[in-house]
């Protein structure tokens, strides 16, 4: 079915950025409903708002059922991802043919797949987009939405990496040798597993999109914690998937 498009961002390029009302909408809903459940409220992504910009026009375009990839599109984690987005996670719902926001939120709410997406605790961020559409034959415009969800993860440098997991392992009672040669170490055993100014008595090598999971890897490995240190030194994953972050974190136990 052939529909002309009602697009306000593509006439409007200043606002392209800016909420619409029908997003507003759906973001309040979302949160509303959260907070039934004594969920925390979505923040807004403005990365993830473009990758949802981008494929509900798609969607428009094509008209009838909305689709989560169209031909010759890219797949969410592409589109999220080339949009800017970090994250450890990501979901998206879309709708299309609908009358109003609160339809949509609600035919959201009544499928199992969308409803778990809303209402995922480990969700901390969306980007929503609306996009009206007039079928041909058809004397009112009917609405698209797509809403992409993420665990949004802080983007660190390597030295930020090794200070962070450094502040999270003393918090657990472990204390860091932050010493040249053991920083040295450690990020060479991150890369090839081996420490050769050092003489550690156990290297681990642990990789997750969470920091604060590293003390689970860790603290089993350490016989007396009070008298013992570690030294850290982050690389490169070894296989980093686009859009997703992932640490990569070796440690030295003395």
């Amino acid at each position: 079915m052939r529909v002309v498009l009602l697009i306000l961002i593509s006439l409007f390029p200043s606002l392209a950025h800016a909420q619409s009302v029908g997003e507003q909408a759906l973001l309040q809903l979302a949160n509303e409903s959260r907070a039934q459940y004594r969920l925390p409220p979505l923040t807004w992504d403005a990365a993830l708002a473009r990758a949802a910009r981008l494929h509900v026009i798609r969607s428009a375009k094509a008209g009838g059922i909305a689709q989560h990839q169209y031909p010759g599109e890219p797949d969410l984690l592409a589109r999220a991802a080339q949009a800017g987005a970090k994250f450890s996670t990501i979901s998206e719902n879309v709708a299309g043919n609908a009358t109003s926001a609160a339809q949509i939120h609600d035919a959201w709410m009544h499928s199992p797949a969308h409803r778990s997406n809303i209402l995922d605790p480990h969700v901390t961020s969306v980007g929503i987009a609306v996009a009206l559409s007039q079928p041909r034959g058809q004397s009112q415009p009917v609405l698209y939405a797509v809403e992409d969800f993420s665990r949004t993860v802080d983007t660190l440098s390597p030295a930020d990496v090794e200070v962070r997991a450094q502040q999270i392992l003393l918090s657990r009672g472990i204390r860091s040798d932050t010493t040249v040669d053991a920083k040295k170490d450690a990020r060479q055993a991150c890369i090839n597993g081996t420490a050769t100014l050092t003489q550690p008595s156990l290297i681990l090598q642990w990789e997750g999109p969470d920091l604060k999971d590293l003390p689970a890897t860790v603290l089993p490995q350490l016989t007396n914690s009070r008298k013992q240190t570690v030294a850290i030194g982050t690389c490169p994953p070894a296989q980093a998937a686009q859009g997703f972050t992932t640490y990569r974190i070796a440690v030295l136990v003395y």
